[in-house]
This record gives C-alpha cells, structure tokens and sequence, in this order.
C-alpha cells in the first residue's frame, strides 16, 4: 500500500490518499526509473572522477557531463508523474503534489516508490526481497 498527504491550498487542510494496489506493470515503470537514475549517477560519478583524476574529459564526455550534471529537474519532474500515476485518483496530480508537498517532499516521494516495491529501499532494484 501507498499513501500520500497533500495540503488543500482552497480548504486549508491536508487530505489523505491510499492506493492498495500496485500492478506489476506499475512495478516495472518504478525499477525502468531507478535504472535510469542510477546508470546516469553512475555515469556522472565516473566522470567526475576522472575530473578529480587531473584528467580532461574529451568533447562528448564534456556535453554527457553538462546532460547529466542538469537532470536533476528531469528526475523530479519523471518521480511526480510516476507517483500521480501510481495513485490511480484524479485528485492525486503532478499539481496537486507540487502545491501540497512541503519543501521535503522529494523524500516521501521517494519513500512512496519504495512502499510500492514492497517496502524494498527504491534504490535497492530487488522487489522481490523484503
């Protein structure tokens, strides 16, 4: 089970959402998420050790570096859709969560992917264990 609460900026209070049920499907667009965040942190960390190293980068690993050092926005913006779609409630939107998450809400977004896997950490990509 997931759970969200999200304040209501019209009635002033903070509303509660549940969903019981995760699909596998719904699971594969999870683990297909943190698989891309991961190569690409992985291929970052790379980089910037070579970086550290004294080395220099050629020209495409420069544009990966600049690609990959901005997906921040693009990772948030893909974690939103992700957990709205997990919801399945037409009142649990991208907006919705961007007006009704306080400034920490990155980390019960985070928590909600891994409650969806099971309660297995999100970086972890082995649902099956628990």
């Amino acid at each position: 089970m997931i759970s969200i609460n999200l304040f209501d900026k019209k009635t002033k209070e903070t509303k509660h959402y549940e969903q019981h049920n995760i699909s596998f499907g719904e699971l594969k667009s999870i683990l297909k998420f943190n698989k891309i965040q991961q190569k690409d942190a992985a291929e970052l960390k790379i980089l910037n050790m070579k970086m550290n190293n004294g080395k220099i980068l050629t020209p495409n690993e420069e544009k990966k570096y600049i690609t990959l050092s901005g997906k921040d926005d693009t990772y948030l913006d893909l974690l939103e859709e992700l957990v709205a779609k997990l919801f399945k409630n037409p009142k649990v939107t991208v907006q919705a969560i961007d007006e009704g998450l306080p400034a920490n809400g990155i980390s019960a977004l985070k928590d909600i992917l891994a409650d969806a896997m099971g309660g297995v950490e999100a970086e972890n990509n082995h649902p099956a264990k628990k």
